[in-house]
């Protein structure tokens, strides 16, 4: 019973691991895109389950099924509590890195949208957590859960060059946007982690 996070530069194969990882040990698997679907699910999921009972299988369900739980707890307790689960929480939730920090300068709502982002996902992540047998992909989990018991935390890191070949080949991008890229996205990263955390995300103490 525990939880694995991985964080990762970009190209370096963090997915890849996080795949790997999850299916040796039978774990169930969650990155940015599974936060999307499912809060895209929340629908279709919610008027089953309100119809039916319904035994929920699929990772991406069970997720639609604890979010919907934690929008009806936050429904009935009123404005003060989890007030970023509301409309938007499907875009909130499948946001990266880089478009937390598209604006340049950082102006005071991209900073109050950075901590919507944070708060949301936190939620989210700590109630996965409590479910075990999980792996967390990127979204900070390693600080989220940083203290959280039966944990493990991951950084991938692989050189700058063998990154530009992988977002090459990925995106199929010539060199010079592929070196855009990954230094573009490595940079928001940081930038990212400096933010919401106030740490540096290439800091090995946090692994």
């Amino acid at each position: 019973m525990a939880v694995v996070t991985i964080q990762g530069q970009i190209g370096s194969g963090g997915q890849e691991v996080g795949l790997r990882v999850a299916n040796l040990l039978n774990y169930d698997y969650i990155d940015r895109l599974i936060f999307a679907q499912a809060a895209r699910l929340l629908g279709a999921t919610v008027q089953a389950i309100a119809n039916k009972e319904l035994e929920v299988r699929t990772t991406k369900d069970r997720i639609a099924s604890f979010i919907h739980n934690l929008l009806e707890r936050s429904a009935m307790a009123g404005a003060g509590s989890e007030p970023y689960f509301g409309p938007g929480i499907e875009v909130l939730l499948s946001k990266d890195y880089y478009s937390q920090n598209e604006q340049d300068p950082i102006t005071t709502s991209s900073e109050l949208d950075i901590k919507a982002f944070v708060d949301a996902t936190t939620i989210v992540i700590k109630e996965l957590a409590e479910k075990n047998n999980v792996v967390i992909l990127g979204r900070g989990g390693n600080m989220i859960l940083g203290d959280y018991p039966n944990s493990l935390h991951v950084d991938v890191i692989a050189p700058f060059e063998r990154r530009v070949q992988t977002i090459m080949t990925r995106e199929h991008l010539d060199e010079t946007t592929a070196r855009n890229f990954v230094e573009n996205h490595e940079a928001a990263r940081i930038t990212f982690f400096r933010k919401a955390f106030d740490v540096d995300p290439l800091d090995s103490s946090l692994y």
